[in-house]
């Protein structure tokens, strides 16, 4: 699978502390609370849920997961709004966009939303350096478009906000890598969950810039970090007997060790070294080039994280001294790391000194930035109208609801806009400071649309 997301960085409070069950199912389960000793402190996490939706549990995790994505690729906004459709969502949090989903989806989001969680001791303000108590519910406010019930369908765009603690603490920088890629392919929910808690567990919560290879914790204490609510330590052996297989099998984790007997057992885990995460920042350049995260994993089992900083430095250089690019800036950042011997070329005023190499020369003999119209109309239509709400989000955030998103992103699948034509518009209205005017023409095209 192939995932779109940028910018994506994983929040170390919520991945460490793990506020989702590693249950798939949750019936009738409505609190829990988890009291834990770390050192000197004393750490409280409470949890309370409504009746109708109980604790998020299972695929919440997927969804959360989703939602931080999209955070990052939206541009970290402060406000914590973020605008998708239903569909995109869905992708993200690496489901299939079908019926069942899409109410799983519907549902997932409400649990995030009426879920409080109250914390003691336990969270993180990384910029002060200090531990804090806060209570919040993960979404502050979800709005829809809907079909007949207020179902969700393919139509649907979402309007949620995340907690200000959680935007705060992105915004701090307390934020971890995590694969999504690789999340996506483990096979279910509690795998997904034990791999988020288990990469985030082995951080050093007050200097993220470490983590250990070999990590060892107590049985009971690892099924209350897990949200596991199992009351016998031979249930929760066997919750986490799959969940090891598959990470040992998929290469995350080299061995899982028991030790001890009783409440005193014991649970060793082994990562693997190929494994250990890059840093986001890193990994936020990489992405703004259009790399996937596959392929800088792989680069980053030859060269050191130093080592890949520098050589994007170096490719930013030479760009900004004209050297040009054919085909795509990812594709020419990949083939300029692998093949450094073929760029050794020294510039004078931007171009190449006489008896360079005849394949560096040509590397910097034609310049073609795709044009956003041509790249538009070689997109699906369903392609074209997400890319065209989620620019048109970032050019004019929050003047369109998510019911005026949703006529948008219909008129471009039925063929009544153009999203080529709908996007130059758009900057071009910008340009001429008259951004409040095509907004509100755009708006009278969409009611009109609806009324027909």
């Amino acid at each position: 699978m192939t995932l779109e997301h940028r910018n994506f960085a994983d929040e170390l409070n919520l991945a460490r502390l793990n506020l989702i069950s590693a249950l798939d199912i949750a019936d009738g389960l409505r609190e829990w609370s988890v009291t834990t000793s770390q050192g000197e402190r004393v750490v409280n996490v409470k949890c309370q849920a409504l009746p109708e939706y109980g604790v998020p549990h299972g695929v919440d995790n997927d969804v959360n997961t989703a939602i931080l994505a999209l955070y990052g690729e939206q541009g970290q906004p402060m406000d914590g709004k973020l605008t998708v459709s239903a569909s995109r969502l869905l992708k993200l949090a690496g489901f299939r966009r079908t019926g069942p989903y899409y109410e799983m989806l519907r549902i997932s989001l409400e649990r995030l939303r009426t879920t409080s969680y109250r914390i003691s001791g336990g969270w993180r303000d990384h910029p002060k350096r200090r531990w804090s108590n806060v209570g919040f519910s993960i979404l502050n406010k979800v709005e829809y478009s809907s079909s007949i019930g207020g179902q969700f369908d393919e139509r649907t765009i979402i309007t949620l906000t995340l907690a200000e603690e959680i935007v705060n603490s992105i915004l701090g920088g307390y934020t971890k890598p995590l694969d999504l890629e690789f999340m996506h392919s483990l096979s279910r929910p509690r795998t997904r969950i034990l791999y988020r808690v288990l990469d985030a567990t082995r951080i050093n919560p007050e200097r993220p810039d470490e983590m250990v290879d070999i990590l060892d914790v107590n049985i009971v204490e690892w099924a209350d970090q897990c949200k596991m609510a199992c009351t016998r330590l031979q249930d929760v052996r066997r919750a986490l007997a799959g969940p090891h297989e598959e990470l040992i099998r998929k290469g995350y984790l080299r061995d899982v060790a028991y030790s001890g007997r009783g409440k005193d057992q014991r649970i060793t885990y082994h990562f693997t070294r190929q494994f250990v995460a890059l840093p986001p920042a890193l990994m936020a350049r990489f992405r703004k080039y259009g790399v996937a995260d596959g392929v800088l994993h792989l680069l980053a089992r030859e060269m050191s994280p130093v080592s890949l900083t520098a050589a994007v430095d170096d490719f930013e250089r030479r760009v900004a001294a004209g050297m040009q690019i054919k085909k795509t800036h990812a594709a020419a950042l990949v083939h300029f790391i692998k093949n450094p011997d073929q760029y050794i070329v020294r510039q004078v005023m931007g171009e190449p000194v006489e008896g360079a190499p005849k394949v560096a020369r040509k590397a910097s003999a034609e310049l073609e930035r795709p044009n956003t119209q041509e790249l538009l109309r070689a997109m699906s239509a369903e392609d074209r109208s997400e890319y065209l709400i989620k620019q048109l989000n970032l050019l004019y955030r929050n003047k369109l609801r998510p019911h005026e998103l949703d006529t948008l992103k219909q008129g471009v699948l039925v063929g009544k806009l153009d999203a080529a034509s709908v996007m130059e518009e758009a900057i071009a209205a910008l340009g001429r400071i008259e951004g409040d005017r095509f907004m509100t023409e755009l708006k009278a095209v969409l009611d009109a649309m609806v009324l027909e």
